[in-house]
């Protein structure tokens, strides 16, 4: 339910936070969240999920169609997960500053993993990157989403905070 309203929020009401042409992605806050507090195996699959709902609701104009491709976001936000998960036992995991730090950790490994993907999809006969300009460029523009981001994470860790007894992570099960 979570993915659902945060991509929900992402869609309709983040365009309004809008800063140097980019937006916050509370998917991205939200992976970060789930990262830094699930067990290991849940963290990778809850990653790749949200990658994948990332991936089908942004559409791309490839070869001047649009098109809905599952697989850059799913493979970054994976990847990201995993940078997230060998830093988690080095910081204080409820902290707001620790998940601004892993959703800027994590957005910045999936825009890699993203600007990858698609670049390695360029080389094909008929493929081209969604993107007008240099990767370089591109990246200088994922960077200041993952900036965005990273400052978005802060309430949205807040909140997040306030509901973790209900996800069910081990840190919030009682120990008897």
């Amino acid at each position: 339910m979570a993915a659902a309203v945060a991509l929900t929020l992402d869609v309709s009401l983040m365009p309004i936070f809008e800063f140097a042409g980019t937006t916050p992605s509370l998917i991205g806050c939200l992976a970060a969240f789930v990262a830094l507090h699930a067990e290991r195996r849940r963290a990778w699959w809850g990653c790749w999920i949200l990658g994948v709902l990332l991936d089908l609701s942004s559409p791309v104009s490839v070869g001047g169609m649009i098109v809905f491709v599952p697989g850059p976001y799913a493979l970054g936000l994976t990847l990201g997960a995993a940078g997230v998960l060998s830093l988690r036992s080095e910081v204080m995991r409820r902290s707001m500053v620790a998940a601004a730090s892993a959703t800027m950790i994590l957005l910045v490994l999936a825009s890699v993993a993203w600007i990858m993907a698609w670049t390695i999809r360029g080389w094909w006969p008929d493929g081209s990157p969604p993107w007008v300009g240099s990767s370089a460029g591109e990246l200088w523009k994922r960077m200041m989403w993952c900036f965005v981001s990273s400052v978005a994470a802060f309430p949205v860790a807040w909140l997040l905070g306030r509901t973790f007894d209900q996800w069910g992570f081990p840190a919030s099960r009682r120990h008897r």
